[in-house]
């Protein structure tokens, strides 16, 4: 674990600067600087200070799976790197790819001040040039979001194509069907709504996002697009055969999220005890992710028998999926 005395070695002042002058010069973040209410730079700045040792995080949730050390994983919107950096302390071979340029190339310094190599290449997440079966984990957080609606499946079945069988899958995601909106607005339900009628309301309440988009030809869209959990769910269906492994913001079990939550040193409070019940109680008949923010881990399933069996699997989830809308 890096020290304080680490960090600030790393994150000099020098270096806020060049995240400043990205923020407030760059193409993609520049129109944030004339006024978004989410938007605050000492707030980004603290943010990305904090973000590798964040994601190691991460790392150690997907750890419960597969160690990362020589694992190939590629992560799909790496942006400034905090992730992919986060893998590359773990010992795995990292490659990291983004539409933005800059992005990348301060992700590429990022890792150097780590002391880690980080492969970084400006690609189409949708549509990359890698070769089938490349990597043992593809990750995507806070991506597919950024695409356009018809764009997404491609993502995933992208995701799905660069993925050897038997390996991972990490997605991280909003929900449209989330209680409250985390990511554009801060409003409850408001991603509830048809496009057309929660855009305008976005836009009276000064709650629409003015970044420009790099999958929109840098273009601002107003909101993201979100997708549920069930269309989550048949875009993977139609991949080929898989299993979310994770129950609970990508957690396996009850179990796995208390390991984790005694190891960040969050676990004293009297109360985590009262949801630790009740999270082994409710895990066994509700998966968290049809109301929560979408964070799944998925196994590719090996063609073959398993094949046949996730098959099977997809055709029963569809007709309870079916039988529950009265479709």
């Amino acid at each position: 674990m890096l020290c304080q005395m680490d960090l600030d070695a790393i994150y000099t002042s020098e270096w806020k600067q060049r995240i400043r002058d990205y923020f407030h010069v760059g193409k993609q973040f520049a129109p944030c600087a004339g006024g978004y209410w989410a938007f605050s730079f000492e707030r980004q700045w603290h943010k990305h200070r904090a973000a590798v040792l964040k994601e190691l995080q991460l790392v150690r949730t997907i750890a419960h799976w597969m160690p990362p050390a020589g694992r190939e994983i590629v992560v799909f919107g790496s942006w400034l790197g905090a992730e992919a950096i986060a893998y590359a302390l773990c010992g795995a071979r990292v490659t990291a790819i983004d539409l933005d340029a800059a992005a990348l190339g301060l992700s590429r310094e990022l890792a150097a001040r780590y002391g880690v190599p980080l492969r970084t290449l400006v690609m189409d997440a949708s549509a990359t040039s890698f070769a089938d079966d490349r990597f043992d984990l593809v990750s995507c957080s806070q991506v597919l979001e950024h695409l356009p609606p018809e764009r997404q499946p491609a993502l995933v079945r992208e995701m799905w194509r660069v993925c050897r069988p038997g390996g991972l899958l990490w997605l991280d995601t909003p929900n449209q069907f989330s209680y409250r909106d985390r990511h554009d607005t801060g409003m409850p339900l408001i991603h509830w709504l048809p496009r057309g009628v929660k855009t305008r309301l976005a836009r009276r309440l000064r709650r629409d996002v003015p970044t420009s988009e790099p999958a929109f030809g840098y273009k601002n869209v107003g909101l993201h697009y979100y997708v549920s959990y069930l269309g989550l769910r048949k875009m993977l269906a139609g991949c080929g055969p898989c299993k979310v492994l994770s129950r609970y913001h990508g957690y396996a079990d009850a179990e796995h999220y208390a390991r984790q939550r005694r190891c960040q040193g969050r676990a004293r409070s009297p109360l985590f005890g009262i949801k630790l019940a009740l999270l082994r109680a409710a895990m066994h008949v509700w998966n968290f992710n049809w109301l929560s923010d979408i964070k799944v881990v998925v196994r590719k399933l090996p063609a073959g028998k398993e094949e046949g069996q996730a098959e099977t699997a997809t055709r029963r989830f569809g007709r309870r999926c079916r039988a529950a809308t009265g479709a």
